[in-house]
Parts: structure tokens; C-alpha cells; sequence
């Protein structure tokens, strides 16, 4: 049999190099999204795929709080205006509620807030596109018909590219509101919102995360009783496309939460979510750390009320932050740790398995130490998981709550401290700081956001980590996205493209025949260093008959090595005629035409459009036996479906289609 191979794979190899950018490798002048008249609060960031971000904020620029957004690049590189860009400047309250940010299938931001423009606190939602363009209307799309007060609304973007937008509708008792949008920004459900809620119990602190088939899970607390003697429970409900509730699952049944405490809510990437809070079911008054993950069926992966992060003691556990690494479904948590009197404070943490148990023993790990009583004030914990490493970053300032820096570590799954000097500062300007958030690449570079008030009226400022430590400098990756090969007159020719390089010396290129035990090295081809545009390399290698295996050995200046995946060539004369179909395919404006004979002959190989008429003779003459390729550039064509067609001296016709697009 022959083998024309083609393998599309995304395979990164990653290295921090420093490139001209806006993130600060000085601890001391970290980077300002935004510091300008007035004062810029409540920032929020959401991270995309390629490793640039939107960071949203509100701002009292030019009076009243308005809402502006930033498009940062990897490097923090702003993409839009300086001041960045207005997003909504409707009448809003002097005092502020929680909102959200996310970035949707295609690289657009979503963003969710409150305002009064319509007399009463509603939740309105808005698409950007990374131009800056206003993709649902200049004044986003209301999602309220109700006139109660309502508040922090919080978004998921769903597996099938809708939105959903769920937000406390403040009635008695308490609901959860949620309005379906399409891409398009068309509210699926109509007009009217649909509703969570329970006449008997008030539904509160939600949050939201995608399932599967273009559902989505809500996790909340459920409040019973009146302050201060309410109880406060945890539930989980699932809920369909359509918007009915598919399951209800109690996640913390016991009660002893307290009233104000607000549970810290993640996806798995599985389908299901993962909440954590903190609460006192031993009634002991110390706080104790809980975490519980909900599977898309409904189940729970942990112990009933949730698996216990640090068994019970005399310290309090407060406000546990999660990630979750979906490939082995180990969880990670950090939380603020503080003597009884909570004038000491220090940082724990747990890793908890797929099962629930355990992993870095029954108190779980320390790796701040208390501190001396009235002398540190930790808050706004953060933590994400990449690149084979858990990141926790929280500000670090006075019991007064002045002179914060920003500062984080990075663990392995052991629990071993992974930087120099186990500890980073990323932010060490004496100023105050407040409400930070972040998020991390899939390179494994943590981005954070906050409040800062180095000038005055806070402002918003920013750090990128890389997974080694480094500040500033984010890891860029070696992107090979394709490599493919096929036996050509005699030859085998290999052809592979990357997306983007960094420090990248040299492909080597390693062959192992049917026969072989070891890797053959057959050749080098020289890298392009560091470049951020796409670059595509060939190499020919002339082999006996045979199949042989290949992959590409790619190395960096300082001599890191990485590997391809394998693909496979048959290096024999073809069986059979036949016409492959193009690759690329759909394309824009080159693509290639391979052809195999099984004996030589005259070919022809014609382009015709969609009426059959001849466009373009793309091969003709005498051919050898072997396997061809044509190279076809449609630059002068218009956009649309073409057919070529191969046939040769003995009758044989093949025909097959291509899509050119512009």
C-alpha cells in the first residue's frame, strides 16, 4: 500500500526570550494598562489562546464610572489606544458590583456589567473584536426584563460558540437569572430571562462554566433563615440548551458557611466544575479549607460535602483558590493561613487526586510560614497550573493594608519550590494594591491585573511571569503545525511549516527504515531564530525503495533539544494511478497537487472552474513512474470551488475538488 502522509500537529517548543514589549522585567516599574485622570478600578483579564489578553476595568476619567478595555499582545504590547477603549458610558452607580470577562471561541472578548441606564441596576452584555469593533451594537444587549436589583453577572462561553450570561436577580427570596446568546448576539430563549430559584431558599454567588452539547453548570450557594442566623449550603444544577434543568446536585449539605463568604468557582475542562470555599462544620469557630469537584453527569468526584484540603487545627483556612490540571484531574489549592486571632498570616496548599485523596498530607503543605503577629496582610490569592508547574501569586503588604507588593511562587506536583529563591516579587513599587486577578497562556505565563495607587487615584497595572520565573519576558514557542512527506522521483520529500520560532538553530532531520533500531540523521536544515510569521522548509531524501519513519530533531541555540511526531513514508513506485486530493485545503493563495504513476507515461493535469470550463493546464508531458507534485498559486483566481482533473496516455481519469478562499 501507499502512503502519502500528512500530519497536522501543534507542537511547541517553548523558550523565554526577551522581546521589546510593555511587560516590565523591573520589579520596580511594572507596566500601567491604564493610569490616567481619575481613578481606573475592578480590573479584570482574559487570556487567549495566542497568548495576548483584553484587560477590562471601570474608570472616573470623565466623572462617572465608565467602562474601558485594553488588547495587550503577548509581550503587553498595547493593541489599542493608550487610554484604551471605551466600552460603555451609561449612567452607573457610584458604587460598584462584580462583573466578568471572557474571550470567546474566535478570539473576541466578552464582556458582562451593570448599569442604570434604564433606572434600576441590570446586567448588559457586549462582544469586542480584537479590532476594537463593537460586535453586538454600541450599547451591547440588555439581558433583563425584570426591575429588581441585580448584580454580579458572570459569563461561559459553551462548546457549541453560544454565551450564556447567568447574574442574582435580587428578589425574595434571591434567583439566579440567564440569558442564552448566540454568536451573533441573538438572545436564544427571546426576550425574557430565564430564572433559577427555590420559593423556600435564596440562590446566591453564582458562577457558571460550559458542559457538553452546548449546556452549562451553575454552582451557587442556597441561603436559608435571616441574618445573621442564616445557613448557607452549596448546590450544583445542570442546565440544558434549551434552559431546563437537567440535574440539581447538593454540594455542601451541613451548612456553617458564612453568610458573606464568596466560593471560589472553576471549570474542570471536562464538562463538569469545581468549587471551593471555606466553612466551620465543626462549629469550633476555626475556618477550614473544602474543595468539590461535579462531573457533567452530575457526580461527585470527592467525599460528600467536599474532600477536606487541611485537616482541622487551631489556625483558620481562608478563601481556597483552585486550579485543575484535566489531563491526570489533579487538583491544586492555596489558601490564607492565620493564627485564631487572624494577626498572622501565611500561605498552605493541597494537591487532591482524581479520587479525592490526599497528596501532600492531612495538613497539606506549607510554604509561607506564619508570619509575626501585625506585620504582613495577604489577600487577593490567585493560582493557575502550566507548562508541568502550579503558580500561586497574592499581594503582600502591611496589616494596614499599605505598601503591597505582588509576589508568587511555583511548585511541582511534590510541592517543591521551583524558582530561585522560591519566591518572586513581581511588583515591588510602595504603593497600595488591591483586587488582583489573572489568568494564564498556553504557554504556561501567568498574567496579573490590579489596582494601584503609585500616583494617586488607583490606577491598573499588569506583570507577566514566565513558568521559569523570569519577569517580562513570556515564553514565545517553536509552533510546528504541519509535517508531511511523500516519495517523489526517487526521493522522499519532506515538507513541514511553523506559525512562529524562537532561538530555533536547526531542524535535524532523522530517518529509521522498516529494518533499522536506531535514527538516522539524514540532514539539517538551518532554523530562522526568532520570528513570529509563519515559515515553511523542505528537504529531499534520497532513499532506496523501502518505508521509512522521520521525525524532526529541532534545536535551539543553547542546545535544547525537542522532537516531532513521527510520520511514516512509503519510498516505493506507486501501484496505482492516482490523483491526492490538495494540501493545503481550503487555501489562499498556493497550494500543492501530488499525483502518482505506476509507470511512465503522458500526463495531463487541467484546473477547471465550477462550469467546466479550462482554467489552467497545471502538468503536461512524459512523467516517470513515481510520485509528483504540482505546485498551483491562484493569486489571479477569485475566491470560490475548482476542480482538477488528471488523466494519462491509457485511459485513466481522476477527479477531485479544491476551495480557494480570500
Amino acid at each position: 500500500m501507499n502512503r502519502f502522509v500528512s500530519v497536522f500537529i501543534l507542537l511547541v517548543f517553548a523558550y523565554a526570550v526577551p522581546v521589546s514589549g510593555q511587560w516590565a522585567n523591573n520589579p520596580n516599574n511594572t507596566f500601567a494598562v491604564c493610569d490616567t485622570t481619575g481613578e481606573q478600578a475592578l480590573a479584570k483579564i482574559a487570556v487567549r489562546p495566542d497568548g495576548g489578553s483584553y484587560v477590562s476595568w471601570f474608570d472616573t476619567r470623565n466623572g462617572g464610572y465608565a467602562v474601558y478595555m485594553q488588547n495587550l499582545d503577548l509581550h503587553g504590547n498595547k493593541l489599542w489606544a493608550s487610554g484604551g477603549l471605551l466600552i460603555s458610558n451609561n449612567p452607573q452607580n457610584t458604587s460598584l458590583v462584580d462583573y466578568d470577562l471572557e474571550v470567546d471561541n474566535s478570539g473576541n472578548a466578552i464582556v458582562a456589567f451593570t448599569d442604570i441606564r434604564e433606572g434600576s441596576l441590570k446586567p448588559y452584555v457586549y462582544k469586542i473584536s480584537p479590532s476594537g469593533q463593537y460586535l453586538w451594537g454600541g450599547n451591547g444587549v440588555g439581558l433583563s426584563t425584570s426591575t429588581a436589583y441585580q448584580a454580579d453577572p458572570k459569563i461561559a462561553v459553551l462548546n457549541n460558540g453560544n454565551i450564556v450570561v447567568i447574574w442574582i436577580i435580587a428578589q425574595n427570596p434571591y434567583k439566579i437569572g440567564m440569558h442564552l446568546l448566540s454568536p451573533e448576539g441573538v438572545k436564544l430563549w427571546g426576550d425574557e430571562q430565564k430564572m433559577l430559584n427555590d420559593p423556600t431558599a435564596g440562590f446566591s454567588y453564582p458562577d457558571v462554566v460550559p458542559s457538553d452539547s452546548g449546556s452549562f453548570m451553575v454552582l451557587h450557594t442556597v441561603t436559608t433563615g435571616n441574618f445573621p442566623a442564616q445557613t448557607v449550603k452549596l448546590r450544583a444544577q445542570k442546565v440544558s440548551a434549551a434552559g431546563t434543568v437537567l440535574w440539581s446536585t447538593q454540594v455542601q449539605d451541613n451548612g456553617r458557611i458564612a453568610a458573606f463568604s464568596k466560593p471560589k468557582v472553576i471549570s474542570d475542562k471536562l464538562g463538569g466544575g469545581i468549587i471551593a470555599w471555606h466553612d466551620d462544620r465543626d462549629q469550633n469557630n476555626i475556618q477550614a479549607p473544602f474543595a468539590q469537584r461535579v462531573k457533567s453527569d452530575g457526580s461527585i468526584a470527592y467525599p460528600v460535602n467536599g474532600v477536606e484540603l487541611a485537616a482541622f487545627n487551631n489556625q483558620h483556612k481562608f478563601n481556597p483558590v483552585v486550579s485543575f490540571d484535566p489531563a491526570d484531574q489533579n487538583l491544586f489549592a492555596f489558601w490564607l493561613e492565620t493564627d485564631g486571632n487572624q494577626n498572622s498570616h501565611g500561605v498552605s496548599g493541597q494537591m487532591v487526586n482524581a479520587s479525592g485523596s490526599q497528596q501532600w498530607g492531612a495538613a497539606g503543605k506549607i510554604f509561607k510560614p506564619l508570619s509575626a503577629p501585625f506585620t504582613i496582610s495577604l489577600s487577593s490569592f490567585n493560582t493557575f497550573c502550566g507548562a508541568g508547574r502550579i503558580y500561586a501569586f497574592y499581594l503582600n503588604g502591611t496589616t494596614g493594608g499599605m505598601n503591597n507588593s505582588v509576589e508568587g511562587f511555583a511548585v511541582n506536583t511534590n510541592g517543591d519550590f521551583q524558582w530561585t529563591g522560591d519566591f518572586v516579587t513581581l511588583s515591588a513599587q510602595s504603593a497600595s494594591k488591591l483586587q488582583m486577578t489573572g489568568g494564564i497562556d498556553p504557554m504556561g505565563n501567568s498574567k496579573l491585573v490590579w489596582g494601584d495607587t503609585r500616583t494617586g487615584d488607583a490606577g491598573i497595572y499588569g506583570q507577566d511571569i514566565s513558568p521559569g520565573g523570569q519577569l517580562g519576558n513570556p515564553v514565545i514557542p517553536v509552533e510546528l503545525v504541519s509535517f508531511r512527506g511523500w516519495y517523489e522521483q526517487d526521493a522522499v520529500l519532506l515538507n513541514w511549516s511553523t506559525a512562529t520560532e524562537t532561538n530555533n538553530s536547526f531542524f535535524a532531520i532523522e530517518r529509521r527504515g522498516d529494518a533499522d533500531k536506531e535514527w538516522t540523521e539524514a540532514g539539517r536544515v538551518a532554523g530562522a531564530g526568532t520570528v513570529t510569521q509563519p515559515r515553511n522548509y523542505e528537504f529531499r531524501d534520497q532513499v532506496p525503495a523501502g518505508i521509512y519513519t522521520y521525525r524532526l530533531r529541532q534545536t535551539d541555540f543553547d542546545g535544547t533539544v525537542s522532537y516531532s511526531a513521527e510520520i511514516e513514508v512509503d519510498a516505493s513506485v506507486p501501484a496505482e494511478f492516482m490523483l491526492y486530493q490538495n494540501y493545503p485545503n481550503p487555501f489562499n493563495p498556493s497550494t500543492v497537487i501530488t499525483f502518482s504513476l505506476p509507470e511512465a507515461g503522458q500526463v495531463s493535469l487541467k484546473l477547471f472552474d465550477m462550469l467546466g470550463s479550462e482554467i489552467a493546464v497545471l502538468a503536461q508531458g512524459i512523467y516517470s513512474a513515481g510520485r509528483h507534485t504540482v505546485a498551483l498559486n491562484a493569486e489571479s483566481l477569485s475566491a470560490g470551488v475548482y476542480y482538477y482533473r488528471l488523466s494519462d496516455g491509457s485511459g485513466n481519469v481522476m477527479t477531485r475538488k479544491l476551495m480557494l478562499v480570500k
